[in-house]
């Protein structure tokens, strides 16, 4: 081969690395701005699971506050009831009283 074969065949594998170094130096590019938009939508996402975290806790504490204020009423109602169910036996055992006692002056 001559001096200008070999100059040649040169200029080429130079212009073809140089055309391949490009195209990766874009791939590589078009890599990082995939990463970034997967890190960003991995950070929204860990955002998105903290906030529903919160939301999920603050629920929990109002449905205990809800489940105590019902045990509250339970409570009130079950008294009220025995107290209601007194007051009927006392009234049923007046009543009683006052039946006998009317049928003895009879």
């Amino acid at each position: 081969m001559s001096q200008k074969d070999l100059n040649r065949e040169l200029r080429t594998s130079i212009a073809d690395l140089t055309k391949d170094k490009e195209e990766l130096l874009e791939k590589i590019k078009s890599k990082e701005s995939r990463i970034k938009q997967i890190l960003i939508q991995l950070e929204q996402s860990t955002e998105d699971v903290a906030a529903c975290g919160k939301k999920i806790r603050e629920q929990e504490d109002r449905i205990k506050d809800l489940e105590n204020q019902i045990r509250a009423f339970e409570s009130a109602v079950e008294s009220t009831r025995a107290e209601v169910e007194a007051l009927i036996e006392e009234t049923k055992d007046d009543s009683d009283d006052t039946n006998t006692t009317t049928e003895s002056q009879q």
